[in-house]
């Protein structure tokens, strides 16, 4: 037999609507709150993993250097049209020839080719590639990017940054050209080379 008191419920034991309600509040206060954290750390995660790809292809760049007795040169007739720098770069890092071969770490490759028409950073934006032994006042690349789309190799006080080797970089979070200007010069751009 049922005892009548245990059918009895007590009103004290559900959630009101208003005590539902400010629970909501709170969390969506506390999410509010950690969204911007959120976001910062997802940014720089891109910075360092931009910057590690930056790194990568230096070193290939490097390797096939001294493969090759020369940087890879960013104008290439097999590379016209915009993003003509990468594009270079990709099919000469491409190369199977070189004592270094392959030239980029296992990552980028599949089944032993470039697994990319473009080198991009972490922005999906390609990376701006000039070999500056071989340019010109007059040298500029088109490339795929936010903003001034018409590239020209950065330049220091007195002549081009990283002069006889190559400029590599990224365009990084704002993704527009800085023309390789990094953070601790008023940009946020992600390069091989510091502008001076």
């Amino acid at each position: 037999m049922l005892n009548p008191k245990s059918e009895i419920r007590n009103p004290k034991s559900a959630f009101t609507l208003v005590e539902v309600l400010v629970v909501i509040s709170v969390v969506i206060l506390l999410l509010a709150l950690l969204f911007p954290a959120f976001n910062a750390i997802r940014r720089s995660q891109k910075v360092r993993r931009t910057e590690a790809t930056v790194e990568a292809i230096a070193s290939g760049v490097q390797a096939y250097q001294n493969d090759y007795g020369v940087y890879p040169p960013s104008e290439l007739p097999a590379a016209a049209g915009p993003n003509r720098g990468n594009r270079a770069l990709v099919l000469l890092l491409n190369v199977k020839g070189g004592r270094s071969a392959p030239y980029l770490p296992s990552a980028f490759y599949d089944e032993g080719e470039l697994r990319m028409a473009f080198f991009l950073d972490e922005w999906d934006r390609p990376f701006i590639y000039f070999d500056t032994a071989a340019m010109k006042a007059t040298t500029a690349h088109d490339y795929d990017l936010l903003g001034n789309r018409t590239v020209q190799p950065a330049k220091g006080a007195t002549d081009y940054c990283n002069f006889g080797r190559f400029q590599l970089w990224s365009c990084g979070p704002n993704e527009r050209n800085d023309n390789g200007v990094g953070r601790d010069q008023g940009g946020d751009d992600i390069a091989n080379f510091v502008t001076k």
